[in-house]
Parts: C-alpha cells; sequence; structure tokens
C-alpha cells in the first residue's frame, strides 16, 4: 500500500475517521485486535478454543484468497482493463517476468541445490538463497508497506495533511517492520532456511541476536508509545489509527513473548494479529473496491458482494486444491532444518515438476506483492481515477 494524498473524495469522511463504518473497520482492519481478545477469552474456556482452534485449519485458504484478492483485481478484472491497456509495462509485462522469473529460479533450486553432508550452506547454495531472500525481503517490505498505507488511509480521513505527519508513519513503520520485526524473527525462529542463511551471511551467533532482539523490543514500545503520544497531540487526533499503532506494536512484541515464555497461547495471539489480520485488511479493502465496481455498474449491493465472493473464492479454491499436496515445498518457513531433507528427496525425474512448484509458490508471493503495491499506489493518476472513489465513495459514509 502507498500512501493516500489529500483531498481525498467526500471531504465528510474526516469527521467520522472509519473507511466505511465502525464495525465494519472494526472486522477487517483491526481483527488483529479483536482475534486476540478471542484467542485470550478462548484460553480460558476449553470448548470455546476448540472451535477458534478450527478457525486455524484454514490458514492456507486464507492466505491464498489474499493473496490472489490482489493479483485479480490488478492483472484480470475489468475494474482496472482500461489501465492495463494504457500500461502493458506495468500491468503486463512486469507481471509476466516476475511469473516467468520465479518459474526459472524454482527449476533451478530443485535441480541444482542440494546441501552438503555437513549441513552447511555455502556459495554454491546462492539460488537458493536468492529464493528464500526474494521471499522474506519483499514480505518486510510488503507487510511494512501495508502497515503504513492503513496508517495513511486513517490519517487521510482525519484531515492531517502535514508532510510531517507522513513523514512521522513511514519513519515508524520502517522502523517496526524493516528493521525490528527482522531483529525478532531472526532472534526467536533460528531452524528456517531465512534464519539459517542470514545468520551464515552476517555471522551473528545467537546470544548476540538474542540481546539485539530484547533492545528491539524495548524500541518498539517506547516508539509506539511516541507515535501515540505524538498522535494525541494533534487537534484532528484519530482513534483508529491509534488502534492500528497498537496492532503494529503486537507483532513484534507478540513473536518475542511467544517464544520466551514457551506459550501457545501467545503463539496463537501472534499468529492472528500479524498474519491473519494482514490477510483479512487486503481481503476487506480488496472485497469494498470490487463490490462497489459493481455497484456503480448497476448490480445491487448483494450481487455484488456475490459476484465477488464467487470470482475470488473461485480462484482461491482452484490454488489452494492444485497446491495443497505439494504443500511440503512451501520452503519459506520449514522449520527444523526440515528444508534440507525435502531437496535432497527431490529426484532427478521430479526435478523439473517440483521446481515448477517451487516456482509457483514464489511467484504467487511476489506476484501479490507487486499487485498490491499497483492497486494502493494512489499517487498513479490511474490508479487513484479509478479505485480510490471506490474506496472512499459515499459508501463510507454510511
Amino acid at each position: 500500500m502507498a500512501a493516500i494524498p489529500a483531498p481525498l473524495p467526500a471531504a465528510g469522511f474526516a469527521r467520522s475517521g472509519w473507511i466505511q463504518s465502525p464495525g465494519w473497520d472494526l472486522f477487517w482492519m483491526f481483527s488483529g485486535l479483536w482475534g486476540a481478545a478471542l484467542i485470550l477469552l478462548a484460553s480460558t474456556l476449553q470448548p470455546l478454543l476448540s472451535v477458534v482452534l478450527l478457525v486455524f485449519v484454514a490458514d492456507r485458504l486464507v492466505s491464498v484468497l489474499h493473496a490472489w484478492s490482489t493479483s485479480y483485481i490488478v492483472l484480470f478484472s475489468p475494474l482496472l482493463s482500461v489501465e492495463r491497456r494504457a500500461s502493458p509495462l506495468r500491468y503486463v509485462w512486469i507481471p509476466a517476468l516476475i511469473a516467468g522469473s520465479s518459474l526459472a529460479l524454482g527449476i533451478a533450486v530443485s535441480r541444482t541445490q542440494r546441501y552438503p553432508s555437513s549441513g552447511e550452506p555455502g556459495l554454491d547454495l546462492w539460488p537458493f538463497a536468492f529464493y528464500i531472500g526474494l521471499f522474506w525481503v519483499g514480505h518486510f517490505w510488503h507487510f511494512g508497506n501495508q502497515d503504513f498505507g492503513v496508517l495513511n488511509i486513517y490519517r487521510s480521513l482525519a484531515g492531517q495533511t502535514r508532510a510531517l505527519d507522513r513523514k512521522i508513519d513511514k519513519l515508524f513503520t520502517v522502523a517496526m517492520m524493516y528493521v525490528i520485526q527482522p531483529v525478532v524473527y531472526l532472534s526467536v525462529v533460528s531452524t528456517t532456511a531465512f534464519s539459517e542463511l542470514t545468520s551464515s551471511v552476517l555471522g551473528l551467533d545467537a546470544s548476540t541476536l538474542r540481546a539485539l532482539a530484547r533492545v528491539c523490543v524495548v524500541a518498539a514500545v517506547v516508539l509506539s508509545l511516541a507515535v501515540a503520544g505524538f498522535e494525541l497531540s494533534k487537534p484532528g487526533r484519530s482513534l483508529p489509527r491509534l488502534l492500528y499503532i497498537l496492532v503494529i506494536l503486537l507483532h513484534p512484541t507478540l513473536l518475542y513473548a511467544a517464544v520466551a515464555a514457551h506459550s501457545t497461547t501467545i503463539g496463537l495471539l501472534y499468529v492472528f494479529a500479524y498474519l491473519w489480520s494482514h490477510w483479512l485488511i487486503a481481503i476487506g479493502l480488496v472485497g469494498r473496491i470490487n463490490t462497489r465496481f459493481y455497484e456503480a455498474r448497476g448490480d445491487s449491493a448483494g450481487v455484488s458482494v456475490l459476484r465477488h465472493a464467487a470470482v475470488l473464492l473461485f480462484i482461491a479454491s482452484l490454488v489452494y486444491l492444485a497446491t495443497e499436496r505439494h504443500k511440503e515445498f512451501l520452503l519459506f518457513n520449514t522449520d527444523g532444518f526440515r528444508y534440507k531433507q525435502l531437496l535432497a528427496s527431490i529426484t532427478p525425474e521430479q526435478s523439473l515438476a517440483v521446481g515448477l512448484v517451487l516456482g509457483f509458490f514464489l511467484g504467487e508471493q511476489l506476484l501479490h506483492y507487486y499487485c498490491d503495491r499497483c492497486l494502493f499506489r494512489f499517487r498513479n493518476p490511474g490508479v487513484r481515477k479509478q479505485v480510490a472513489p471506490l474506496l472512499f465513495g459515499d459508501g463510507a459514509a454510511r
């Protein structure tokens, strides 16, 4: 997501401060808060906990749905058909290059990347390191952009137009997601490919990382309190912005606390506040944009919702069913150094098929990162003209 320049359509939204209504915003934009509260409540009531845990069974499907929401809108939907014709480089050739390069890299990894008997990564594993690095660098960049974008949405709705306000948001989200979150992750998750490869390159031992993580958690709290205090000092202070500053703070603190306390409950809080919150924000915003597009073309509100849901659920279900049996090759988060065994298990006869699977998983994510940026980059005049009125139209006032 990117900053939304003011003034927005329908200036009255600055008075309400919500995209649509408190209920809509709280469900989609602040799911990290109600989800965490529900898990805490469920942890004290065993029957309810069993029900809540069933939600996490849908992790992969919801993840796919959020990724393909923005990819569908940007690459295939009629909403941006004019933009695709006007800018084929941005909407056709760059996505094609991302997809093709991902498939080629996946095949290269499948055919050539095997850890030596020592298990230590070497220079000959650079294609695998590049494969993993593309995902994780893109991951933190993508999550940081979403945090920045959400803060900017609510900043614009609150009528906060100063350059200083935007700069504070940018510095805050850069520090939290590009520095603090990666350090905390590397300190508490040590047996994934990203952690091993990064530690090997940087030469940081576990004790150093733990010390850095403690500093980062303290810094996260201090930064969040400072930004919240700055928000409260403004004449047009925004409750949604304060709530989302809390959501951002939950990301590193819950991750660190879950491992430090060896707590499954805190781990579940982190998964919902970090991953599910991110997914539901994307799904909610894209749903609002696309359903309002259908309404503008004459469909009723109910039909618009059904059309949008049918298209996205069809795509997500198709991708899910096609890839679920290959999910062990989602090597980005594979823990316990198991990715080494999985790479070693690939036979020459399987290498092409597995390479295409690896390439698809990478391309799916990189395309999502790119398409999300295209869809929410309202500094682009064409996107602003097509998308901003749908996101901030009259329905937001209701």
